[in-house]
């Protein structure tokens, strides 16, 4: 997905209340994700399902408390928030709907490098009154990536990321950022590719990566990984990292830091 280079702020009730939103609800995981990092649970109103799920407790424990909401008008309506967070991509038909709950609308563009995760932090910060915290946390994530830089490997491994039923992520997106910062090389050049079994082994990867969003669920799509093929070949080559639904946010440098120490241990 492209960067939308101007974020865009609806105030659909007048201009914005010189105090911060005390009832702020989040439509999409991402957003979430920024507010959650941002403000103290007691000043949202809800967050999306998403957030109550195993993988995003391990990050955001403080979400087990916090409604939850599956974006529906009437979740909307019925909570009264002051600020909505979401993202570009809501429905159309949605839109008017929002209107009626006289909040103000924040969309808040997806975040695919470090620096569209500087932006979108601050977009949020911004909106909730919490702009010192942003800066924290982006200088925070400034400081592991630096970290990051100068642990670099002096031998690039390329990896591929695996496990989502042949679909590798390409360069260009948040994963591929990840890579780069961690100081491996992607084995997918395009946006994305699609790979089967006897692909991925002409591609000679050195590390197979796998996202643990929604690991230990069953899916038809695992079956490949079983291959014996790539049980034998890639036996101590396999590395998880916490994929947080694919959300750009400031943590983002600290599983790419995690990449790294996993993959200065992978030996070919």
């Amino acid at each position: 997905m492209k960067w939308i280079a101007a974020a865009v702020l609806i105030a659909l009730s007048g201009p914005a209340a010189a105090a911060p939103p005390q009832r702020i609800m989040s439509l999409k995981v991402c957003t979430d994700e920024l507010l959650l990092d941002l403000v103290p649970s007691s000043r949202i109103a809800s967050i999306t399902f998403l957030s109550r799920e195993k993988a995003a407790l391990k990050v955001w424990p403080q979400a087990a408390g916090i409604p939850v909401n599956h974006g529906t008008a009437e979740e909307i309506l019925k909570l009264h928030p002051d600020l909505i967070l979401t993202d570009p991509f809501m429905a159309p038909s949605l839109r008017p709907l929002l209107a009626k709950s006289g909040a103000r609308i924040v969309e808040v563009p997806p975040a695919e490098n470090f620096e569209q995760i500087r932006s979108a932090t601050r977009l949020v910060a911004r909106a909730v009154g919490e702009e010192a915290r942003g800066e924290a946390l982006i200088a925070r994530m400034d400081a592991e990536l630096r970290d990051l830089a100068a642990h670099r490997p002096s031998k690039v491994l390329t990896v591929a990321d695996w496990g989502g039923g042949g679909f590798v992520r390409g360069t260009g997106g948040l994963f591929d950022a990840m890579l780069t910062a961690a100081g491996a090389r992607n084995v997918e050049r395009g946006s994305f590719g699609y790979y089967d079994v006897e692909a991925l082994i002409a591609a000679n990867p050195d590390a197979l990566v796998y996202g643990d969003t929604y690991s230990g669920t069953a899916s038809l799509r695992a079956d490949q990984d079983l291959h014996p093929a790539l049980l034998k070949l890639y036996a101590g080559r396999r590395i998880s990292y916490t994929s947080l639904y694919g959300c750009g946010v400031p943590e983002s440098a600290q599983v790419a830091k995690r990449l790294q120490d996993a993959l200065l241990k992978v030996r070919r």
